[in-house]
């Protein structure tokens, strides 16, 4: 096997990631695939909700769920290969022996569409919620309308993954800019290269989606400002007023999503400047990244299912009437008639 030496992260003898942060990750990935089959089942069980907001939420969550699925798939193969690592030390460099495998390409071809995926349905969704209160119109929700958005979002994610397949860029990352998971080989020449697919890959996408949604969610808060109403049905029929909830989106986004963008500017400048980023401030967002990476479908389904009246009712209806049908303690009914006697 080749190897790899890595000067600006983990640069002592115990480079393997902790237990701690592959159970958190895994923990993470879990409850976001709950979250998602949540999502995908009240969509189908309950007819009230489902406009058009929500088919594209459905399609993100179809996103997001590969998302967490590949992310777990990464944390497993981490763990299985953890205690197998070899490292050698010269002169006080850390030579990482490549690991790179199918099972690493397999799961960077998963998280790496499913992710941009994920940046462009978030973008469509801001979008047409933009549209539909400023310029409503059949054109942004007719079936035209949706082939465009999943030729969009799933197929320019899946060019670039395909072409970064072809050009074998996708592998073992050793955590420069990803969790327990893998993404761009970090092993590639010149460094810049890297650093270009991880821009192309992700990156470039990620920050395009935060300035486009945030942009657009503001300038739509400022319109419903302007119309001084109170309810968001108001300002489209077609819209129901737990929909107001889709303004949070981008919100949240930047609360998982941030500190893996943070770390990807921290690692590359200590690259740049050859220095070493404080090992502390590394590990927490480290952390962070692994929670919120893989987390974004289990805090959508918070925001569409939890905090949606609708769908909340129906949840708590349903768990009330099955409680009352099935009591804990049921009462004993006498069926003999009064004064009779068995023999």
């Amino acid at each position: 096997m080749g190897h790899l030496t890595i000067t600006t992260l983990n640069t002592s003898a115990h480079s393997s990631l902790p237990d701690y942060t592959l159970a958190l990750t895994a923990t993470s990935c879990c409850m976001s695939i709950v979250g998602a089959i949540f999502i995908c089942l009240s969509y189908c069980r309950i007819a009230e909700i489902r406009n058009f907001p929500r088919k594209l939420l459905l399609y993100l969550t179809f996103a997001d769920i590969l998302t967490a699925f590949g992310n777990l798939m990464g944390t497993i193969r981490y763990l299985i290969l953890k205690d197998g690592e070899k490292i050698a030390n010269n002169s006080g460099t850390i030579f990482y022996y490549a690991s790179t495998n199918e099972v690493c390409v397999i799961q960077s071809f998963i998280t790496t569409f499913s992710s941009m995926a994920s940046f462009f349905w978030t973008v469509v969704i801001a979008v047409y919620m933009f549209a539909a209160v400023v310029h409503p119109s059949q054109v942004f929700k007719g079936v035209r309308a949706e082939c465009v958005y999943h030729l969009l979002s799933w197929g320019i994610p899946g060019a670039i993954t395909i072409t970064a397949v072809a050009l074998n860029v996708l592998g073992e990352d050793h955590s420069v800019g990803t969790g327990s998971w893998c993404w761009i080989r970090s092993d590639l020449e010149p460094r810049v290269w890297m650093l270009v697919w991880m821009v192309l890959s992700g990156k470039g996408w990620e920050i395009l989606c935060y300035v486009t949604t945030m942009s657009l969610y503001c300038l739509l808060k400022l319109k419903i400002w302007e119309r001084r109403t109170v309810y968001f049905s108001s300002l489209n029929s077609e819209l129901r007023e737990e929909d107001k909830n889709f303004m949070w989106v981008w919100f949240v986004l930047y609360l998982l999503r941030i500190w893996g963008t943070i770390r990807f500017f921290v690692s590359f400048s200590a690259i740049i400047n050859k220095s070493e980023p404080t090992r502390h401030a590394h590990f927490v967002l480290l952390n962070m990244q692994g929670v919120g990476d893989s987390g974004q479908a289990f805090w959508n389904f918070v925001i569409f299912c939890l905090c949606d009246k609708t769908v909340r009712d129906r949840i708590t209806g349903r768990w009330r009437n099955r409680s009352e049908s099935t009591p804990l303690l049921s009462p004993v009914v006498n069926t003999e008639a009064p004064n009779s006697v068995t023999f």
